[in-house]
């Protein structure tokens, strides 16, 4: 993903926070992203690429595409005469946050290049997991970001982004199961998730179908490649600079 799609995904991003936040709960999030904003241009959304977006700003992109998606969805309960209690703006944040915790603490990264050659090669394992993290579900990390960053979300809000993976996590099964017609934003963002995540993988394939396998010298940051990929990202943070000043 080049550096113009990347600015133009943080653009969109930045829309959505003024458009769906007010007050206290925008100037928050505001924060939180601009502590974050560098690891937004890096951030993968897994850790290879016959999973989902396992690129440089793959976790921007997946983030847009779910929110686009839940609005999407929500808007299809409404056409089958489903009454959806959540608002846009919840939908918007509830999609917006639930993979928050790939993005790591206040300090280390989530994924860091994978390293060691053999899995690299033999696993297409081109990220691997920072072990300086606290042991933490994605979702549990998110949440933990939020309240440190007091960015105050409602109870339904909460939830989405708690159950966002579904029945993929065995914890969720007994809430999943109390089917609740009324509340259904955790469906939402969870049938969103999982519509995007399945689009990413075919957008994969297809790629691999018609082109070469990509070059994993700009994931695991040869010396060579490191200096282009660096040089890239500096120019990135220049334009980021010039909208956002400090």
């Amino acid at each position: 993903m080049d550096s113009n799609k990347i600015l133009n995904d943080w653009n969109r991003l930045i829309e959505y926070v003024d458009k769906h936040s007010t007050g206290e709960q925008n100037k928050n999030i505001h924060r939180m992203l601009t502590h974050f904003e560098d690891r937004f241009i890096d951030a993968p959304a897994s850790s290879r690429p016959n999973h989902h977006n396992c690129f440089v700003g793959g976790l921007l992109d997946h983030t847009l595409r779910v929110i686009d998606t839940s609005l999407k969805v929500k808007r299809m309960f409404e056409l089958l005469g489903v009454t959806v209690k959540a608002l846009d703006s919840e939908v918007v944040l509830g999609a917006m946050f639930h993979d928050l915790g790939k993005i790591g603490d206040l300090n280390e990264p989530y994924y860091i290049n994978q390293t060691d050659e053999w899995r690299r090669n033999k696993l297409n394992e081109w990220y691997t997991f920072n072990d300086k993290l606290e042991p933490l579900s994605v979702t549990d990390r998110a949440l933990w970001l939020l309240q440190h960053f007091d960015i105050k979300v409602s109870q339904e809000v909460w939830k989405a982004i708690k159950m966002s993976d579904g029945l993929f996590d065995e914890g969720n099964i007994s809430l999943y199961r109390k089917h609740d017609t009324y509340n259904i934003l955790h469906y939402i963002v969870h049938f969103a998730d999982w519509m995007s995540t399945i689009a990413e993988k075919q957008l994969y394939k297809q790629s691999t179908d018609t082109d070469e396998e990509p070059d994993q010298s700009t994931i695991t940051k040869t010396p060579k490649a490191k200096k282009d990929v660096d040089l890239k990202i500096e120019n990135l943070k220049e334009k980021f600079n010039e909208l956002f000043p400090s």
